[in-house]
């Protein structure tokens, strides 16, 4: 099905192809609860029932009890037979406005219950849905939107979305119910009366269409002010430390102030007209019941009707303000859940960006030759990334990829992972192209360190144990000690039981380091995939953590992105990329001299270390034993 998301600005006109997209997209959630739907139903139709019986008892006073104007009728016979006294017959007629009251709450409570389990399972169900779709979608589309947005939709959007797709209906059904019942009775009563007191309907009806579509557009304005405020509010508090190192709190306080006044003032338009709709629908029923009064009146004194059979008119059209005011409420609150609704199928309209074939398998453990064949690559957003890269790397070998930035290095880890699928050509693990493998088996074979190491609220050991969750206490140790966690570990509160505040803050840059490569350790995948992994650590504990993959044995395939070209030698082959492109492959000793775009790469890492005479010109890989004495 093709999502519509554009809204028409046509006012006065109901867009029921978007409400049709929300009954197609998220209807199928409340099926499962349709028991419970049909007993909430029932319970509406029997709170209706005492509604339209609650005047009836207050007629019964005034023309059985006080002026017995029905005395001839069977209902003032049935009261003259049965009771002894007005007393009594009043006494009855309390024990019957209690008995309609008291259904009419059970009735109300158990709708109401059934209604609130009901939608809160559905919201529950489809923030479910929405965030394992989200974990499926592609990382552009993360990058390319807006965290508070995100969070946003699936939070308080699916939450107004509820009223439309679990209350909406059994409240339209009830209060239309009302209104029809309350007609069929004022009719039977007096028609003149009851054509006065609903002459107002169809100036409500135009009403409650025209405003209802200008607070549809009024709430899309204010959920999408709200969602820069969600995503200001998670910039600055997350970088909390840069804005006030920069003194940017002034800054970031008007940033956010501008955002809050523009959804103050798109809130405050939804509900100006919801005011206004609210008016019309009170000024309509003023009107009826002038109406009613004016001609109820003369009618008593005309002796043409009773006084309780006016009573019961007056109750009447003020019970048909209830359900009125309801309805007006209820178009409105479909507008707004229209408006969330449709943000929320945007994103579940998105198709993952990867996803397993029909005939796909489960990988067993590789052996780790990859190969890259004539492999192409753009991202969705027309960026042409890579262009023609072939090459083969055996188990075991370890090979560095260098490049300026914009080179491809990162595209090159991404494609292995299959955050993204090739344009052109096909990437090989032992011979078998990656899309025949099932995703989550893929990426069992690898093991990866990103640059930008992310750390989550949970425990240390949790945290190591990340996509290993079946690993002992031992591994996890020993794992850390690999690479130089361990003693840090141990001086927490907790040791390996401490838990991490939001993104590890209360980490060093360098322990979160340790932390995401105690991470790829453990889980002891054939290829390891490391972007930049000494990130933030000193030379000593650089050497440990390198000595922790590189003499491991037995050894992994080993990918690493280098910015830092020191100690190059330590690396079977390094891979050149430029523009897309690779250029170069082969040993350190080889490309140095041959290649020109690895050649300045180096020498630009020489002149910002002011290294003119060290190891790396001898090809000394000795050095860092020396550091690390």
């Amino acid at each position: 099905m093709k999502l519509r998301l554009r809204l028409k600005t046509r006012r006065g006109k109901l867009d029921f192809g978007e409400i049709d997209i929300i009954r197609r997209k998220f209807f199928k959630y409340v099926k499962p609860h349709w028991k419970a739907m049909v007993v909430a139903t029932v319970a509406t139709f029997g709170a209706v029932a005492m509604q339209i019986a609650a005047p009836w008892p207050i007629k019964l006073v005034f023309d059985v009890v006080l002026s017995r104007a029905m005395s001839k009728t069977d209902v003032g016979r049935w009261f003259r037979e049965n009771t002894s006294s007005p007393q009594s017959a009043l006494l009855v007629i309390c024990a019957g406005i209690l008995a309609i009251a008291l259904a009419g709450a059970m009735f109300a409570y158990l709708r109401d219950v059934l209604l609130a389990k009901t939608g809160q399972s559905v919201v529950g169900k489809i923030r479910q849905d929405l965030f394992r779709h989200m974990q499926k979608l592609s990382p552009d589309v993360f990058e390319s939107r807006r965290t508070g947005d995100l969070l946003l939709r699936l939070t308080s959007d699916i939450q107004m979305l509820r009223q439309m797709i679990v209350n909406a209906w059994i409240t339209a059904g009830e209060n239309t119910l009302t209104l029809v019942l309350i007609a069929i009775v004022m009719f039977c009563l007096d028609p003149i009366l009851a054509t006065v007191a609903m002459g107002a309907f169809p100036l409500i009806g135009w009403a409650t269409v025209r405003i209802t579509k200008q607070i549809k557009h009024a709430t899309k304005s204010q959920r999408e002010k709200e969602s820069f405020i969600a995503s200001i509010a998670h910039e600055v508090l997350g970088a909390m430390a840069v804005v006030q190192a920069f003194n940017r709190e002034k800054v970031e306080a008007q940033r956010f102030a501008r955002q809050n006044r523009a959804s103050i003032r798109a809130g405050v338009k939804a509900t100006r007209l919801e005011a206004k709709l609210f008016r019309i629908v009170s000024l309509s029923s003023a009107a009826g019941m002038c109406g009613v009064l004016f001609l109820g009146v003369g009618g008593v004194l005309d002796k043409t009707m009773t006084m309780g059979d006016l009573l019961m008119f007056v109750a009447y059209v003020k019970l048909i303000n209830k359900p009125l005011r309801k309805l007006s409420k209820l178009a409105s609150q479909t507008a707004k859940a229209t408006a969330c609704g449709l943000r929320i199928a945007e994103i579940l309209n998105i198709p993952p960006a990867i996803s397993d074939a029909p005939d796909a398998v489960v990988a067993d453990r590789v052996n780790g030759t990859i190969e890259f064949d004539a492999v192409g690559f753009t991202y969705p957003d027309g960026t042409r990334a890579l262009e023609d890269i072939s090459f083969r790397v055996e188990p075991g070998e370890r090979v560095a990829i260098v490049g300026a930035s914009g080179a491809g290095k990162s595209s090159l880890m991404k494609l292995l992972l299959r955050f993204y699928d090739v344009t052109e050509g096909g990437i090989k693990l032992d011979g078998t192209d990656i899309r025949r493998f099932t995703v989550a088996s893929l990426r069992d074979q690898l093991a990866v360190v990103q640059q930008e190491t992310v750390v989550f609220g949970l425990s240390i050991s949790e945290n190591i144990a990340l996509g290993c969750e079946d690993a002992d206490e031992d591994a996890i140790r020993a794992a850390a000690k690999a690479v130089g966690a361990h003693k840090f570990i141990k001086a927490l509160p907790d040791k390996y039981d401490t838990r991490m505040s939001e993104k590890g803050t209360t980490l060093s840059g360098g322990q979160r380091q340790r932390i995401a490569l105690a991470r790829a350790l453990l889980r002891d995948s054939p290829i390891f995939l490391l972007d930049e992994p000494v990130t933030g650590l000193d030379a000593a504990s650089a050497f440990r953590a390198e000595s922790s993959w590189m003499d491991r044995e037995p050894r992994r395939t080993t990918l690493i992105i280098c910015h830092d070209l020191s100690q190059m030698e330590r690396f079977e082959r390094i891979f050149v990329l430029d523009k897309g492109r690779l250029v170069d492959s082969g040993p350190h000793s080889e490309i140095i001299e041959r290649c020109e775009a690895y050649a300045t790469l180096h020498a630009a890492r020489r002149a910002r270390r002011g290294d003119s005479t060290t190891t790396e010109e001898t090809g000394d890989a000795r050095e860092p034993h020396r550091m690390a004495s």
